[in-house]
């Protein structure tokens, strides 16, 4: 009897999920290699070819200008890898898994140096005991990372998260609550730019680069260079985009629109009535000062001369006249 062999390889399909968990890993992935390329590859090169000379305002500003297309064409690249159809919730996971992981960097190397202070600083700790206690520590965040992921209830908060618009560009109900809206984006932004302003007068951000020791070595993992410059930049690039995306958050947006619906709901009073009743306040106010002022002074002159009061005006005005000399 003749049996048909197989030979083609079968196709091994993924669930949903495992398609989330790759997408997200991989976009993270993306996104931590441009952030690193844009915030420290590419200054070190920059330095390292000396581009600029001795000036370092034409370095700076060479330096601009090449970084704002590189960040565009990474960005473009980003959409061409993503597909036209990307999983859903693969940017929400993309963007949190890259903070994750760059949370376990930093958190990684803080336990390593403030257990053993890096060597040669630490004479009681050898190097590769420091560096082996570092990669053990990073691998455990990474595995607690890595098992956060592929839980479902990860997945379906990854979801509602990308639902709710914080990572596409897609507005929502442009044509309603525009006035309300309007006016929540540009205070935002003041708001946070004057907390910018401060940080830079205060002078809490370093003018160096951020860089992190790796512990038992001597290698140093640069994260940004020139803060002062930076970091700025990067805070109002993320607040522009946080001011406009909170708008169109459906809940808060929603509120918003009501909000502009009660407003024009109101009866807004004319110029000539608004006059006629800021002088009757102000006349009314004005007779009531007058009233209880009249009824002060009397009060106290004929519970004076009865005897019930004893209050000396000249003695309470000399006291008050000392308090203002001082």
């Amino acid at each position: 009897m003749a049996t048909a062999i197989k030979t083609t390889a079968e196709t091994v399909t993924r669930t949903p999920q495992q398609q989330l968990v790759v997408s997200s890993l991989l976009g993270a992935l993306y996104i931590l290699f441009g952030a690193g390329l844009v915030f420290a590859g590419l200054p070190m090169i920059w330095r390292l070819l000396g581009i600029g000379g001795a000036n370092a305002f034409l370095a700076d500003s060479l330096l601009i200008l090449v970084t704002l297309p590189l960040t565009v064409g990474l960005f473009v690249l980003g959409k061409q890898l993503e597909g036209p159809r990307p999983v859903p919730g693969s940017r929400a996971g993309a963007f949190v898994g890259a903070f994750l992981v760059f949370m376990v960097l930093l958190i990684t190397i803080g336990i390593g140096n403030s257990w053993f202070i890096g060597n040669p600083r630490s004479p009681n700790m050898e190097p590769g005991a420091a560096l082996a206690f570092t990669l053990v520590v990073g691998a455990v965040l990474l595995f607690l990372v890595c098992w956060m992921f592929v839980k479902p209830g990860f997945g379906r908060w990854l979801l509602r998260l990308e639902e709710a618009g914080w990572f596409h560009a897609t507005a929502f109900k442009p044509n309603q609550g525009l006035r309300v809206r309007r006016g929540t984006v540009i205070g935002l932004p003041i708001v946070g730019v004057c907390g910018i302003i401060t940080l830079l007068q205060h002078h809490a951000l370093s003018s160096g680069a951020w860089t992190l020791d790796v512990p038992g070595t001597n290698l140093m993992v640069p994260i940004m260079f020139q803060m002062n410059m930076t970091m700025p930049i990067v805070l109002m690039a993320l607040l522009v985009w946080v001011s406009w995306r909170v708008v169109n958050w459906p809940t808060f947006g929603d509120f918003l629109i009501a909000t502009e619906a009660e407003i024009n709901k109101v009866s807004w009073t004319t110029r000539k009535r608004l006059v006629q009743d800021t002088v009757v306040v102000l006349v009314t106010v004005f007779l009531f000062t007058l009233f209880l002022f009249m009824v002060d002074i009397f009060w106290i002159r004929a519970l004076n001369a009865v005897g019930v009061l004893s209050i000396d005006t000249q003695e309470i005005r000399a006291k008050q006249r000392e308090q203002t000399d001082w």
